[in-house]
C-alpha cells in the first residue's frame, strides 16, 4: 500500500512539514508496512521559498529591506550557487503578517522590499528567479517593487511619483524604465501565483482580496480603479494587455507588474511546486493521497495546493482525504472518493489551534476509517 502525504501549512499554527510528520506518525501506527512518502508543498503562498529550498540545494540569506510601509525589516530568500537560482517569497518583505492591525491599508503599502530581495539575488549571481506571490499587504501591481529595480513613474504634470503605493495607480501616466539597475534578459523570473483572479473588477485583486489587507468600500473601488489605470498603460506604453490573463491578480496586482517590470512567466504555485518534488510521477500506483491545509473554502479550488491535488487525484481515480482546520466548501462533494476531515466545527482562534493542532490531527487520521483504500 502505498500512501502521499502531501499537505500546506496549516496557516498561524503548523508549517506544512510539521502537519506532514504528523500525519505520518499516525499512518504507521495504523498501516505498519505500509510505504508513505512525505512531500511537504505549497502554492505560492507564505513558506513556498522553504518548502521548495531542498529541491535546488539552496540556502537561506538574510537582509535587511524596507517592509510594506517602508520601514526597515529582516528577510530573508533562498539561493543555490550550484543552480544560479533564488527562490523569493514576497511575503518575507511585503506580507502582511509584518503590519499591526493599524497600519494595514493597501492604498498606503508597497512592495518596494520584494524589489531590494531581487536586486540582492542578483548581485550575488541569481539567473533564475522563481517569485512567491501569496500572502501580500499590497495592492500597488509590483510597481513598489519596480521602483527598487530602478523604473520611475511620473504623473500627468512630468512629475516623478516616489515612494509608490496603492494609491498612486490612479496618478500614473508614463513609466521610465531607462535607469533600470538589472538585465533582465540575463535573468528569468517565474511568478508563481496562488489565486486565478484577473487583474481588475468583481473578480479582481482589489474587489476580492483588498478588504482583507485593511481597505474600506471605497478604498478598494479606488483602487480597482488604480488597477484599470495601470492596464491601460500597460496597453499604451508596452503594448501587453491583461484581458483574460489568470493570476494576474494575485499579490495585488504583481502578477501582472511581473510581466511588465521583469518580464516573468506567470504560473501556478501549486503546480510548479507539484512538479519540484516529482509529485506527478509519485502519483502512479498509490493508493491514497492525504493533503490538508488550515481552512478549506471555495478558494480552494482557485489555484490553491488542496484544490490541485484534488482534481489531479480525480483525474487518476485515486482516493483523496483533506484533513483541515475548518471546512466551509461545497464544492468538495462534487468529487468522488473524497473524505473532508476538519479539526473543528468552528475555527477556537490561533492560540488554541496552536496547542491542539498536532493531537487532533494524530486523533482525525486513526480514527478516520482510512481502510477503504485497502
Amino acid at each position: 500500500m502505498k500512501i502521499l502525504i502531501v499537505p500546506d501549512k496549516f496557516k498561524h499554527t503548523l508549517t506544512a512539514f510539521q502537519v506532514a510528520d504528523t500525519i505520518q506518525i499516525a499512518l504507521q501506527n495504523i498501516y505498519p508496512y505500509a510505504e508513505i512518502i512525505k512531500l511537504p508543498a505549497a502554492d505560492g503562498g507564505e513558506g513556498t521559498a522553504e518548502i521548495s529550498a531542498p529541491y535546488f540545494n539552496a540556502k537561506k540569506i538574510s537582509l535587511s529591506v524596507k517592509n510594506p510601509i517602508f520601514q526597515p525589516v529582516n528577510a530573508s530568500y533562498y539561493f543555490s550557487e550550484e543552480n544560479k537560482t533564488a527562490l523569493i517569497d514576497m511575503s518575507a518583505a511585503s506580507g502582511l503578517q509584518l503590519l499591526k492591525a493599524k497600519d494595514r491599508n493597501p492604498l498606503h503599502t508597497s512592495t518596494y522590499g520584494t524589489g531590494e530581495i531581487i536586486c540582492d539575488a542578483f548581485d550575488k549571481g541569481a539567473r533564475t528567479i522563481y517569485l512567491a506571490l501569496g500572502g501580500s499587504a499590497t495592492n500597488d501591481a509590483g510597481c513598489g517593487a519596480a521602483e527598487a529595480v530602478g523604473y520611475k513613474f511620473y504623473d500627468k504634470n512630468n512629475k516623478q511619483i516616489k515612494k509608490i503605493r496603492g494609491k498612486n495607480l490612479t496618478e500614473i501616466t508614463k513609466i521610465d524604465g531607462s535607469e533600470v539597475k538589472i538585465n533582465f534578459n540575463k535573468l528569468k523570473i517565474t511568478a508563481l501565483h496562488d489565486v486565478s483572479n484577473p487583474l481588475y473588477g468583481k473578480n479582481g485583486a482589489a474587489y476580492v482580496y483588498a478588504g482583507q489587507k485593511g481597505a474600506n468600500t471605497n478604498e478598494i473601488k479606488l483602487l480597482d480603479k488604480g488597477l484599470r489605470n495601470f492596464a491601460e498603460i500597460a496597453r499604451k506604453q508596452f503594448n501587453i494587455t491583461f484581458d483574460n490573463c489568470s493570476g494576474c491578480g494575485a499579490a495585488g496586482g504583481f502578477g501582472a507588474g511581473s510581466i511588465i517590470f521583469f518580464n516573468a512567466e506567470l504560473k501556478s504555485g501549486a503546480e510548479t511546486v507539484l512538479q519540484f518534488s516529482g509529485f506527478n510521477k509519485l502519483i502512479k500506483n498509490t493508493d491514497l493521497i492525504i493533503t490538508g491545509e488550515g481552512k478549506f473554502d471555495k478558494q480552494s479550488f482557485n489555484g490553491k495546493l488542496t484544490g490541485t491535488i484534488i482534481k489531479k487525484a480525480d483525474e487518476n481515480k485515486i482516493p483523496v482525504t483533506v484533513i483541515c482546520g475548518t471546512n466551509e466548501s461545497e464544492d468538495s462533494f462534487t468529487y468522488k472518493n473524497l473524505k473532508i476531515l476538519p479539526l473543528y466545527k468552528k475555527f477556537p482562534g490561533n492560540e488554541i489551534a496552536k496547542k491542539e493542532a498536532v493531537e487532533k490531527i494524530k486523533e482525525i487520521t486513526v480514527k478516520s476509517n482510512l481502510n477503504f483504500v485497502l
